[in-house]
């Protein structure tokens, strides 16, 4: 049989040109992720820059969830928010500096200091972690000097200013320092704690001549086995204490290719399968043949999974080659679009290319499985038949997992709500897509009557009829409009509403007409709120910054938003939904919950809620508000005296404003503007800041949409045109029959074409199906959260899809009939 199957592909290479292309692009396309996959992760990591020079460092935890009470890693995303430092308690630097082996030990601590490209204030001892040199001048002596990093305009004794959480500072330049490190300001050991707020980065540790550093690792992990969450860093390992401000875009960038890959797989196997389905039904009296001369159903079945092997592992050599090509401009075109870090290149390795072609090939024989059963079972009398004859409806087994489909897409409903819900959306439409084909064929007939009704003349009747007559053909030829329309439909359509009706809660719930914000390049410090609130006319100034908090049931710590605010200038600045208890109790050690999370702890107003806040660290806050779910307000609202203590950038994104009854709007943004400007801010009216907000987040997610959705339409489109030219190179002696009946060559195309266009629209509408059960689903799953759904629909993109789905369809079916109709109708 194998031998029949290479002898089978080398004469029906036509038919498995669409599977081939289809199969080769998915590798391509894995071969592709998965290179920029693994340099993604790879430079997450990398060697260290800042803590080169040290044996042994000490850090706090990269992910929540984790402290004296528990010892056990968690599960879930428990990644602490991009650009924070897990926090090192005060009392590590005495237990350790007292351990054998230990020669010195410095105590890194990192406070916000902006002055050209440096970020950071390190006390001047944290230069010793690195090699250095001085340009100029010597270190830092008192508490108005610093040294900056070289390249650099100033030279010792200018005077520059340095942004700091507490406004802007004026430093001495005592000497200009030369470093391999990255950029930052190096102070005195009490202006460092002063700027850190006390927080300790991590200790580092130089062991003595002689000591083995994992050694003395190992008696470091010993001294601090009661605080499980901290890291005990060796060898390029140490690279982890050092933060990334790239980290979290690196983790989007791999979660990006991660989907691109998944649903390349999803479309991939849907194309091969509906091809290998596609040819069996087409092959059938072949197949009998088969049986007649002996051939065992085992055996067809083998015959077909040989053919699925052989196409598969030549579309994965030739897929591999492609992705190695294709994986460079990928990596480019992610970087110029934002989508991942500025100069963000691609390795090549030979563990992407092997997963890629095992995964090409995995799809070939998942893809060929069905077909091959159903090929196994065909009757050896079916070869005595005259004609094809289309096998009869699916029975209730297909029926019941389409349904099963269906109902699984309606249950995702509730994820849609969540953080992640762009993601689950594409779940939810291949649900749907499946849960289509695998009804078509018993939604076939109603829509052919439907479509054509008014039909006349020969050509017309002629298309509908055949249409019915192989419902299995005419649903094997919709089904790649289905997935084509579908899926861009549903993902075009369902990120726009879920986009909207966010930016619509979002200003449904913010009062304030006015914002502070920081100007480019700088930061705004905590004089910006007292300067702002100090200007006549403004009733309050509220400081808000985005972040991550925690909480844990079990072993699963969940991922939550948090806002860190004002609790008393809340209730002028926005329209927040609390049903129980105040926000002007917002202060100290408590916390406002909304109700689904309280509900998932049974915490009630007044109770102890334990969570883990941006830093990693575990807290006990009391819950003096409780809030309605509303979509764009995160799950923890947090009082902004807690910030300094448990982030490294505790300064506000934005300070929104909110004017006294009376005042003139611009003139009190005049006033404001003319106030903060001195400390680095501006001012700006609410709605074209959430407006310039909302379009990046737009822009970003419809590129992310176009890496994710645009070569699977690729795969479809070839599909489109490989099934219709199928379809119709089988039947070209069955219309060559109309020629010698007396039809012309322009009344044979036209049927041709008809019965491609009715295929097509039916397509087009089990595709526009798929998008309105799309956005049913999207609008039941945010009502609850969202006042009210503002559904969006490109209808001009998916027009124009659909438009190309049945030019493509008209096309190929029409074209293997060209060089038939030249001949005489006779031969």
């Amino acid at each position: 049989m194998i031998r029949i199957a290479r002898y089978t592909l080398a004469a029906r290479w036509p038919s498995f040109v669409g599977s081939f292309v289809a199969l080769a692009l998915g590798v391509a396309l894995f071969a592709a992720a998965g290179l920029a996959l693994l340099s993604a992760l790879e430079q997450q990591g990398g060697t260290p820059q800042w803590y080169r020079s040290p044996d042994v460092v000490v850090a706090g935890p990269s992910i929540a969830g984790t402290g004296p009470d528990h010892r056990r890693r968690p599960s879930g995303q428990t990644l602490l928010p991009p650009g924070e430092r897990g926090q090192v308690p005060g009392t590590v630097p005495d237990r350790l500096g007292r351990l054998p082996g230990v020669e010195r030990l410095v105590t890194d601590r990192a406070g916000v200091a902006r002055s050209g490209a440096a970020t950071e204030g390190h006390p001047w001892t944290a230069a010793a972690l690195h090699p250095y040199a001085f340009v100029a001048g010597g270190p830092p002596v008192a508490a108005d000097q610093v040294v900056v990093p070289d390249p650099a305009l100033q030279r010792p004794g200018d005077r520059i200013t340095v942004d700091t959480v507490a406004g802007p500072r004026r430093f001495t330049v005592s000497g200009v320092l030369r470093t391999a490190a990255p950029p930052a300001l190096y102070v005195t050991e009490e202006v460092a704690t002063e700027l850190a707020y006390g927080r300790i980065a991590a200790v580092a540790l130089f062991a003595t001549p002689g000591t083995d550093p994992e050694a003395l690792a190992r008696d470091v992990r010993a001294a601090l086995a009661d605080q499980p969450q901290l890291r005990v860093l060796t060898g390029a390992d140490r690279a982890g204490a050092e933060p990334d401000p790239e980290a979290g875009l690196l983790v989007a960038t791999a979660s990006l290719l991660g989907s691109m890959a998944g649903l390349a797989g999803f479309v991939a196997a849907y194309v091969v399968a509906g091809t290998f389905a596609f040819t069996v039904t087409q092959r059938r009296r072949e197949f009998a043949l088969l049986r007649a001369a002996g051939a065992t159903g085992r055996q067809v079945r083998r015959l077909v999974l040989g053919e699925a092997v052989g196409t598969g592992m030549a579309a994965g050599l030739a897929g591999c080659g492609l992705g190695i090509l294709l994986a460079p401009p990928l990596a480019g075109w992610l970087a110029r679009v934002g989508l991942a870090p500025d100069g963000f290149t691609v390795r090549t390795g030979p563990l992407p290319l092997l997963v890629a072609f095992g995964a090409g090939l995995l799809v070939a024989v998942a893809g060929a499985w069905l077909p091959s059963r159903r090929a196994g079972v065909i009757r050896p009398v079916e070869a005595l038949r005259t004609s094809t004859v289309d096998v009869p409806v699916p029975g209730w087994t297909r029926r019941i997992a389409g349904l099963a489909c269906l109902l699984g897409a309606g249950a995702m409903a509730p994820l849609l709500r969540t953080s992640e819900g762009a993601a689950y959306l594409l779940v939810v439409a291949m649900l749907l897509i499946l849960g289509g084909t695998l009804l078509a064929p018993v939604l076939v007939p109603p829509l052919v009557r439907l479509l054509s009704l008014g039909a006349h003349g020969p050509v017309g009747v002629l298309a509908r009829q055949g249409a019915l007559t192989a419902a299995r053909r005419t649903a094997a030829t919709a089904a790649p409009v289905l997935v084509t329309v579908g899926l861009a439909g549903a993902a075009l359509a369902g990120t726009e509403t879920l986009s909207a009706a966010q930016a619509r809660s979002v200003r449904d719930h913010v009062a304030a007409p006015l914002v502070v914000l920081p100007q480019p390049g700088s930061v705004l410090s905590g004089q910006v709120v007292g300067v702002a609130r100090a200007v006549p006319g403004v009733a309050a100034a509220m400081p808000v910054k985005q972040t991550l908090g925690y909480d844990r049931q079990g072993d699963r710590v969940r991922q939550r938003g948090a806002w860190y605010l004002d609790g008393a200038g809340a209730g002028q600045a926005l329209r927040l939904p609390v049903t129980a208890g105040t926000l002007t109790d917002l202060t100290g050690d408590t916390v406002a919950v909304s109700d689904s999370m309280a509900g998932e702890h049974g915490w009630r107003l007044g109770d102890a809620a334990m969570v883990w806040l941006g830093d990693g660290a575990p807290v006990r806050l009391r819950i003096v508000a409780i809030l309605d779910d509303r979509l764009g307000l995160p799950a923890m609202l947090l009082p902004w005296s807690i910030a300094t203590a448990h982030s490294g950038m505790p300064v506000p994104d934005a300070v929104y404003l909110a004017p006294r009854a009376g005042a003139d709007p611009a003139a009190v943004r005049r006033a404001v503007t003319d106030a903060v400007g001195p400390l680095g801010g501006t001012s700006a009216g609410t709605d074209d800041y959430l407006s310039t907000l909302d379009a990046e987040f737009d822009r970003l997610g419809r590129l992310a949409l176009l890496a994710i959705v645009g070569l699977a339409l690729v795969y479809t489109a070839l599909s489109i045109a490989n099934t219709h030219y199928m379809a119709t190179a089988g039947r070209v002696r069955e219309l060559g029959a109309l020629r010698l009946v007396g039809a012309t060559v322009g009344q044979v195309l036209r049927t041709v074409a008809r019965e491609a266009a009715l295929a097509s629209g039916i397509g087009v509408v089990l595709g526009l199906g798929v998008l309105g059960a799309s956005l049913t689903i999207v609008s039941v799953a945010l009502r609850p959260v969202v006042a009210a759904v503002p559904v969006v629909v490109p209808w001009s993109a998916v027009l124009l899809l659909a438009g190309g789905c049945v030019l493509v369809a008209l096309c190929a079916g029409v074209a293997p009939l060209l060089p038939a109709l030249r001949r005489p109708p006779g031969r």
